[in-house]
């Protein structure tokens, strides 16, 4: 999730093939709770729909079915915001490297990945109100016996672009030989090829990329990100941003968030660190037992 987790547990993900640029999915004016607010009130690139970017493979937030139609988590919850905003909302393929300067200069009005509200990405985008808090995870060859940061000292260690996890490798493990991967998929290609001695990916992506590759890797370590994840928007779109959230609140608020929550995540436990975000979120757990 340069993307997130939480707890000690890794969830599933699928290494998703690249979804075509420009799928679209609609939300219907038709819905009781939709706003009255015309798309001029917002700016979006295109009047009437949210252009939201995506990358491919990023399960379980996004990622592309058997058609090539994006899907996850986070379709879901955009999808049903923009239809109470009496919106539409494209997806639009790319990664977080062009995503994020290319959302910055126009191009997209959000991007629907699961990033870390670092204080450097800050600088350029807003942000959502929090949706997740992952862990860096650092997988390595099933034989290797690293267990410590020190461990990988001199060692080839690589990490996806313009990540969170390359800000994690930067700040922890500088004493290693640090490798920029374009994807996640690519590092891991890498290290199952004997290139790198390590991968750190966000934890939302190790369970299936483990159990795809049955013996092969292994989790040699893992540290919970500094930042909650959230959704980046375009910084002129405050009243965009603003109304987004209002809606975010309501599904939180009513239930549906922690029900997608423990669809797409149904191996981990809802994270602890966000109930100072959603209070709301902690009493429907705590009714749940």
């Amino acid at each position: 999730m340069n993307r997130l987790t939480v707890g000690r547990g890794v969830s599933v993900l699928a290494v998703a093939a690249v979804i075509g640029a420009g799928v679209t999915a609609c939300g219907s004016n038709s819905d009781s709770t939709s706003t009255s607010s015309g798309s001029a009130d917002y700016g979006l690139v295109q009047p009437g729909t949210i252009t939201a970017a995506i990358t491919a493979g990023d399960y379980p937030f996004v990622s592309p079915d058997a058609s090539g139609k994006p899907v996850g988590m986070l379709v879901d919850l955009n999808d049903t915001i923009a239809k109470r905003m009496g919106l539409k909302i494209v997806y639009k393929t790319t990664t977080v490297q062009a995503g994020l300067p290319a959302m910055t200069s126009g191009q997209y009005d959000m991007m629907s990945v699961g990033l870390v509200a670092s204080a450097e990405r800050k600088k350029s985008v807003a942000f959502t109100k929090p949706i997740f808090w992952g862990q860096n995870v650092v997988v390595v060859p099933g034989t290797s016996k690293a267990k410590t940061i020190a461990d990988f000292a001199g060692k080839r260690v690589g990490s996806g672009a313009n990540s969170t996890q390359a800000d994690f490798a930067k700040k922890k493990m500088s004493s290693s030989d640090l490798v920029s991967e374009a994807t996640d998929s690519a590092g891991v290609s890498q290290l199952l090829a004997g290139n790198l001695d390590a991968m750190v990916l966000g934890s939302t992506h190790v369970g299936q990329i483990i159990k795809q590759h049955p013996g092969k890797l292994k989790v040699s370590l893992t540290e919970p990100q500094d930042e909650p994840g959230a959704m980046a928007v375009n910084k002129k779109l405050t009243t965009f941003l603003a109304a987004y959230n209002k809606q975010l609140a309501s599904l939180a608020n009513d239930g549906t968030f922690l029900k997608l929550y423990q669809k797409y995540f149904p191996d981990l436990p809802y994270p602890k660190q966000m109930y100072t975000y959603w209070p709301s979120i902690q009493k429907q757990i705590e009714k749940q037992g």
